[in-house]
């Protein structure tokens, strides 16, 4: 006989190891069944990057103390009943293996105290096996404490990776859910001191306070998508966060798609809201990658995004009465035969005379090839007419932020800068 049945206890990591690879994997899960739960509140403490101890703490609405002892279960879920509830997903958690598997690899204490009770219950399991119950006194919400994980899986605890990386994993998977969730606050603790204060406020204010940059806004919406998108051009390194209903998603073809619109010296956070049965989390087993019905309009959609917001749009000022007025923008000059400075209200901008005509052509014949080589070159002097009609024809464009191969076609100075610098009130 050559085929066996393997014992429930080796099936049992087998299971638990499809969701659980790392530490980073077992704060996802949790933290995701804390904004189930309606936590406004999420404290992570970590400790040896995770390996030693990952505690998680909400006010969220907390566990009835009958299914305390369920939820470690295999299989056990209050998301879906059944197979054609995977169609229209509105909740973070739903595979009902997250508790269980993460209990079959650790030494694990939940204690919960549901929002109608007087006080919680508490539930210790040591590698899938229960070690005791009791009555717990705590506020509303939940606790997971998981402590040595891998410890019954020393061939799986081996390849983890170093702390510091395991710690940065985390440190940056939180802040994807701080991103989605900017009515939640969440805090982060790294052996013992605060990495992450996030309070609670709007979507803009959270991005902006997660980067530590000034963002534009954008927004888009048709056929039943809402695309927001939070731009910050010109970085050193583009990095492009993709959220689909309020879950990142780490699809490597959208993400590409949004550099290249974008361009590459980009950061840019998207979100993306649909009707649940446009979107399947299922095809992967951890939730990071989505499938979208009708997926040509939505990157056609996220193209239209990101050609809005020409810099240079010749809008009459409030302060104008008459209907005829003057382009709201200055044309300084051409510098070093390859730039040409243009200034408006509040910037100095520093346009790429190549990328800009190569992006006119582009658009007008849709070659990449052709456009580059019948567009003026870096180094070439222009006529002042020329100049002219580049930027005429710029303020026209589909897409006036980046070149047919992602490359920023500008560079810009806020005027008010300039002046502080020197000294000056603006």
């Amino acid at each position: 006989m050559f085929v066996k049945i393997l014992p429930p206890e080796v099936k049992r990591k087998i299971a638990a190891g499809e969701v659980v690879e790392s530490p980073v994997d077992v704060v996802k899960e949790l933290v995701e069944n804390s904004l189930d739960a309606n936590a406004s509140r999420i404290e992570i403490e970590i400790s040896k990057g995770g390996k030693k101890l990952i505690r998680i703490k909400d006010n969220g609405t907390g566990i009835h103390p009958e299914d305390v002892e369920k939820v470690i279960l295999q299989g056990a879920t209050s998301k879906i009943e059944s197979e054609k509830d995977l169609l229209n997903i509105t909740t973070y958690g739903f595979r009902g293996e997250a508790l269980y598997s993460i209990s079959s690899v650790s030494k694990l204490k939940l204690r919960s105290r549901y929002f109608q009770e007087k006080e919680g219950k508490e539930i210790e399991v040591e590698g899938g096996i229960v070690k005791g119950v009791r009555r717990a006194g705590m506020p509303v919400g939940t606790e997971v404490e998981v402590r040595d994980l891998f410890f019954n899986m020393p061939a799986r605890r081996k390849f983890l990776k170093k702390e510091d990386t395991e710690r940065r994993k985390i440190q940056e998977l939180v802040k994807e859910y701080a991103l989605t969730n900017p009515e939640v606050g969440f805090l982060l603790f790294s052996e013992g001191r605060e990495v992450l204060n996030l309070k609670r406020g709007d979507l803009k204010t959270r991005v902006e306070e997660v980067f530590s940059k000034s963002f534009e806004e954008i927004t888009e919406e048709r056929e039943g998508i809402v695309l927001r998108v939070f731009v910050a051009r010109n970085q050193k390194q583009g990095k492009y966060f993709l959220f689909i209903n309020k879950r990142p998603v780490h699809n490597k073809n959208f993400k590409e798609y949004i550099r290249k619109v974008f361009g590459y010296k980009t950061l840019v956070v998207l979100y993306a809201e649909m009707p649940p049965f446009m979107v399947d989390f299922n095809v992967h087993p951890k939730k990071k990658e989505a499938k979208v019905l009708k997926e040509r309009k939505f990157l056609e959609l996220i193209k239209s995004l990101a050609g809005k917001n020409n810099p240079l749009i010749a809008l009459p000022k409030l302060s104008q009465s008459r209907a005829s007025y003057s382009p709201t923008y200055e044309i300084v000059g051409q510098l070093e035969d390859t730039f040409i400075l243009v200034k408006d209200s509040e910037y100095l901008y520093f346009i790429d005379q190549h990328l800009l005509d190569e992006r006119i052509n582009y658009e007008k014949l849709g070659n990449e090839d052709l456009a580059c080589r019948i567009s003026v070159k870096g180094g070439q002097k222009l006529s002042e007419e020329k100049v002219r009609e580049l930027i005429k024809a710029w303020q026209r464009l589909e897409n006036p932020h980046v070149c047919p191969h992602g490359r920023p076609i500008y560079y810009r100075i806020p005027l008010r800068e300039i002046y502080e610098k020197l000294g000056r009130n603006f």
